[in-house]
């Protein structure tokens, strides 16, 4: 097992010895630890959905749209849902 020495600021350094408190994690580095794999998971999940958007795109074919007119019917949906 690797040991690793980090730095946090004040307020989540009491924020991870509150959740360490809390009694669901025996120590700072279990609790971090558990962030760890939830991030790789979900990091897993992002690449899963890319794959399976791309390989949608290469399956749907040549578009005969123009590349200009797909980013600006994309910039407007964003505007419209306020990204």
């Amino acid at each position: 097992m690797a040991k690793m020495t980090i730095s946090l600021p004040d307020n989540l350094a009491d924020y991870v010895a509150r959740r360490v408190a809390s009694g669901r994690y025996a120590n700072a580095s279990t609790y971090l630890a558990e962030l760890v794999l939830r991030d790789q998971d979900h990091r897993k999940l992002d690449d899963e959905e890319l794959r399976e958007i791309l390989m949608l795109a290469e399956e749907s074919g040549i578009s005969d749209r123009r590349i200009a007119d797909i980013l600006l019917e994309t910039k407007a949906k964003l505007r419209d849902i306020n990204l």
